[in-house]
């Protein structure tokens, strides 16, 4: 639209100039720069809400794709949490211990992220009121897996 937005500045002038020289047809002139003016208009309030629109699909899929993200990683986590073995000897005990420290840090980002999660969800259903469904489907998916965990 920008790079049109100059021809348009230049038919406008165009008519101006004809106006100022008192253009047998000023009649015909005046009804088309109208026009112009109108189509334009619409054309750029047009944009503007498509521009919205994508920007919204945009926030929705990145809360989507975060909340996959987190819900795969608390299935990681169950999985290792889930686990019967509990060592052979000292060494293999002493490296699981070290790997449940490094679960129980990992649980605290994670529940951080879910918090995080649930905030953005919030926001998102009160500002795409379509979408809230579907925003809170996918957010008692994350809370019911972290839970469960």
């Amino acid at each position: 639209l920008a790079a049109n937005d100059q021809r348009v500045v230049a038919v406008r002038q165009l008519a101006e100039q004809l106006q100022a020289e008192q253009h047998p047809d000023l009649e015909v002139i005046q009804e088309r720069l109208t026009d112009l003016n109108t189509t334009w208009d619409a054309l750029k309030q047009m944009a503007t809400e498509r521009e919205q629109r994508l920007a919204a699909a945009h926030e929705i899929q990145k809360f989507h794709r975060d909340a996959n993200e987190t819900t795969s990683w608390i299935n990681e986590k169950n999985t290792i949490l889930s686990s019967d073995d509990y060592g052979r000897d000292i060494a293999s005990v002493q490296a699981l211990q070290r790997k449940h420290e490094g679960v129980e840090r990992d649980l605290a980002a994670l529940e951080d992220k879910v918090g995080a999660l649930g905030v953005e969800a919030g926001r998102l259903q009160k500002t795409y009121a379509d979408d809230a469904d579907q925003i809170a489907a996918k957010q008692a998916e994350i809370v019911g897996n972290w839970e469960g965990l």
